[in-house]
């Protein structure tokens, strides 16, 4: 190896060759930014197998991979497509402050109104993380929840709160007629409760829920969408396997 007056920087790698030996080769490279040109620096890389290697190892492996990825699509597409159809339901509920008491006082254009009905909001919101609730819904629809645990009713809906006064609650049902008998119910029950939860000293309420009308729509799995996101989950669980194969043989 010539030498010159600047640093020289001395590599080493250990290559896992396809025969199971280490093999060292030093390689002279001028470093990019020299600290000074009189020292040498020696860097020891270890590397078990290149890039070659690794594609050499998945090739030989082919058929394993594309037999798990065409298994784990073909299986969810299958899977998605004999689904039965649900129904989905969305619907939203408005949070008015009513019965204020009229004084001769600035009332702040109505925001202290508007920050009352934002705090009751987020309690109605609560209500559909509560058991109780949920079944005195099903109960007044005259339908079975068929609830397994404890938190299977809460899981059905998805409430969100998406202003100070606007409440949106979706869900799904097995059929269209459970679907709009669970929306009724649920209207009667939430008010119900929003009537009886505050009021005036002249027993009157302090806030009122208003429901839209329930929108109904079939709701199915796009089976393309689930086949290509199983593609991707099966070719990198394949890789894992062939790579954990290779690993065990050696």
């Amino acid at each position: 190896m010539e030498k010159s007056s600047n640093s020289v920087t001395l590599i080493a790698y250990a290559q896992y060759s396809n025969n199971r030996h280490l093999q060292f080769e030093t390689r002279q490279r001028r470093p990019a930014c020299p600290i000074s040109t009189d020292s040498n620096v020696l860097f020891v890389v270890a590397l078990d197998m290149e890039l070659r290697d690794y594609l050499t190892m998945y090739w030989r492996q082919r058929w394993l991979i594309v037999t798990m990825v065409v298994v784990a699509t073909l299986t969810t597409y299958l899977v998605a497509s004999t689904r039965p159809v649900q129904s989905g339901v969305s619907t939203s509920f408005a949070v008015n402050r009513v019965n204020r008491e009229i004084t001769p006082d600035y009332q702040f254009d109505g925001y202290y109104a508007l920050q009352a009905a934002d705090l009751f909001a987020q309690t109605v919101v609560s209500w559909f993380s509560t058991p109780a609730i949920l079944q005195e819904i099903y109960q007044e629809a005259n339908l079975d929840p068929a609830s397994k645990s404890i938190d299977t009713l809460p899981s059905r809906f998805h409430v969100k709160k998406y202003s100070a006064q606007n409440i949106v609650v979706r869900f799904t049902e097995r059929t269209p007629q459970r679907a709009e008998q669970v929306a009724v119910a649920m209207n009667t029950v939430l008010t119900e409760r929003t009537e009886q939860l505050n009021q005036t000293a002249d027993n009157k309420s302090l806030f009122a829920l208003v429901a839209t009308k329930p929108v109904v729509a079939d709701a199915k799995p796009n089976p393309w969408l689930f086949s290509a996101a199983a593609a991707v989950v099966g070719l990198g669980l394949a890789l894992l396997t062939a790579a954990g194969r290779q690993y065990l043989r050696a």
